[in-house]
């Protein structure tokens, strides 16, 4: 580790500290707000140079205000200081209004001409800058990087950062054309259901006959609104359910001591069907860690299903690991794609969520996720778009990543000369 200092020391140099106002974010209890905009970012939001709102809680607007300090803006960099330290990532317009938890470190760079924060990340997040974060972490069972110890990373003055900088936005600009492409799948799809004609909108009151109530044992409002039964009823005209296009696959996962694996928790998942996973120590493996997942598999999150957590496995994680939390789908009468699709659709995914129990985490079960009707596709043609949408949105995430994989490459490479 020290090497990493002396690479860098015979090079043109700063302390963060010397050049950026380096703050953490909110200590203790937040308050959640599922009606506002703002996100709530902590660690686990900070993936591949950018920043992931999917998962963000959305917290007031008086605790936001409240602390201004830890209010992100467009260029701030955020580091991960708990859990798994060291990744870095950059606030971009969209990810904005957000805040975050004292488990993030917001790096404002006071002169972006002398320090480019698409450069920074970039450098975080290689060798040289993960080795310095390594090295100054403490404690025992959880590891921190104190904000003190933040301020005195070293990065160096590389004349090519611009260039490096450059690479990082292109890659900034595929993500965004994927997900362009996810979006524009999603609308064909509700488009040539029909949904995208259907009254959605809110009903101030709704009359059931009490049969109605009996049969379906239920008498909450939510669960009847008029809304929910436009789409069933476009849903059910195939009279094809779930379980009848997918198997549900339980490929039990038996961990062993000395040997790791790669694990997808819910929290890896991308906003537009894609899943991350992190290396784990087979002794170390959670109890959650229960399914072997194959390629083409849609695997999708049963706690919190209003969240539309759902991706496609990719050839690479052939053989990987996910938690219990997810109902590993196997497509037998429907393309992965567009499995994906449906279960991603919001209205789709606020149905789902009416069938959860419990308050603390609401899960839906796999026998009524299997049990909710699907509507089928007539036209190949449509299907063939897709598909094809579906996967060039995949692909443009994977070149994204890795011409990030590229830029760290390059800092490493002109660091070492």
């Amino acid at each position: 580790m020290l090497s990493a200092y002396a690479a860098i020391e015979h090079l043109p140099h700063v302390s963060l500290g010397e050049i950026a106002f380096i703050t953490d974010g909110q200590h203790g209890y937040h308050t959640i707000d599922e009606n506002s905009e703002i996100k709530h970012l902590t660690a686990r939001s900070i993936q591949n140079g950018f920043i992931d709102t999917v998962n963000a809680d959305r917290i007031s607007e008086e605790m936001h205000l409240r602390n201004q300090r830890s209010a992100c803006v467009e260029g701030d960099v955020l580091l991960s200081t708990a859990g798994t330290i060291g990744n870095s990532g950059i606030i971009t317009k969209d990810v904005l209004p957000a805040n975050m938890d004292q488990d993030v470190a917001r790096i404002k760079i006071h002169n972006q001409q002398e320090l480019n924060p698409w450069y920074l990340v970039a450098f975080l997040n290689s060798r040289y800058g993960r080795l310095q974060t390594m090295r100054e972490s403490t404690g025992q069972v959880q590891q921190h990087l104190a904000l003190e110890k933040v301020r005195q990373l070293r990065v160096p003055l590389l004349a090519q950062q611009n260039q490096i900088a450059e690479m990082g936005k292109r890659s900034f600009e595929l993500f965004q054309q994927s997900e362009q492409l996810y979006t524009e799948a999603e609308r064909l799809l509700a488009a040539e259901l029909g949904l995208d004609r259907l009254d959605l909108s809110e009903s101030l009151f709704n009359v059931r006959r009490v049969s109605d109530v009996l049969s379906a044992s239920r008498m909450d409002a939510e669960y009847f609104k008029p809304k929910y039964e436009r789409v069933l009823d476009v849903m059910r005209q195939s009279g094809k359910k779930i379980g009848d296009v997918a198997q549900l696959a339980k490929r039990r996962f038996e961990p062993m001591s000395g040997k790791p694996f790669n694990y997808i928790e819910i929290s890896d998942l991308s906003g537009n069907g894609q899943a991350e996973s992190q290396v784990t120590a087979g002794e170390e493996a959670p109890s959650r860690a229960q399914w072997i997942v194959r390629k083409n598999d849609v695997i999708t999150s049963t706690v919190r299903p209003i969240r539309q957590l759902s991706a496609i496995v990719e050839p690479e994680q052939d053989g990987f690991v996910c938690s219990s939390g997810f109902a590993v789908l196997q497509p037998k009468f429907i393309e992965p794609e567009v499995l994906l699709l449906y279960l991603r659709l919001p209205v789709f995914c606020e149905i789902m969520d009416l069938y959860t129990t419990a308050s603390m985490y609401p899960a839906i079960s796999t026998d009524e996720l299997l049990n909710l009707p699907i509507a089928m596709l007539k036209s190949e043609k449509i299907v063939e778009q897709l598909v094809e949408k579906v996967r060039a949105s995949r692909q443009a995430r994977q070149d994204a990543k890795r011409l990030l994989a590229e830029a760290k490459s390059e800092v490493e490479r002109l660091i070492e000369g």
